[in-house]
Formats: C-alpha cells, structure tokens, sequence
C-alpha cells in the first residue's frame, strides 16, 4: 500500500493487520508531533519573555490541535468503517491546522530569539 492510498481504501481492503496498521501510522505521525510539540515547549522555557505570551498562544493552539486528532483517532478505533471517509478528512485538516499553527509558533520563537 502506498502513502497515496486513502484511510478508507486501506481500511477498506485490507485484512485486520493492515487496519491496524493504518491506525499504528497515524499514530506514529501523532507521537512525531508530541515530541515536536515538547521541543518547542522547552525552547519557550528559555525564549525572551517579552515574547512568551505570543509563543505560548500558539503552542497552545498547537496542543489543542494535536489532542483533537488524538481523541478523534481514538473514537475512531472502535468503529473504523464507519465515516471513514470523514475521519479521514478531518484527521488531515487537524493535522494541518497543527502544521500551520506550529510554524507560526517557531517563527515567533525564531523572533524572540533575533530581539
């Protein structure tokens, strides 16, 4: 199966193994941001804090982000057939949301840096 290859086509055609690991890759994609999520979180610690307030909003965000996808994989691991199509549809908006969010996040870190 290729990266192509849609969560409903996989879950779709595929036996159980390959349903589990669609959910396994998507939740390896959700553990990558968790730990790029805690990175920034540590480079907030030590940013200049006239800028925290500003950095800290969209980590913020960023989390939210990351812990609606979250959930919404969860929910979603009890009955993968059902609104697969929506599932995955809404897991790529959260995931980039959660990519959009977190750039504005660095680049205002970045900014706190530079001043």
């Amino acid at each position: 199966m290729t990266e192509s290859t849609s969560l409903e086509d996989q879950v779709e055609h595929g036996t159980t193994e390959a349903r589990a690991d669609v959910f396994e890759r998507i939740r390896g994609m959700l553990d990558e941001w968790r730990a790029k999520i805690d990175e920034l979180v540590v480079q907030l610690d030590l940013a200049n804090l006239d800028l925290r307030d500003e950095v800290h909003k969209n980590l913020d965000a960023v989390q939210n982000a990351y812990l609606a996808a979250h959930s919404k994989l969860s929910d979603a691991k009890g009955d993968a057939c059902s609104s697969l199509h929506t599932l995955e549809t809404g897991l790529e908006k959260l995931l980039r949301d959660l990519t959009l969010t977190f750039e504005e996040a660095q680049v205002a870190l970045r900014r706190a840096r530079e001043e």
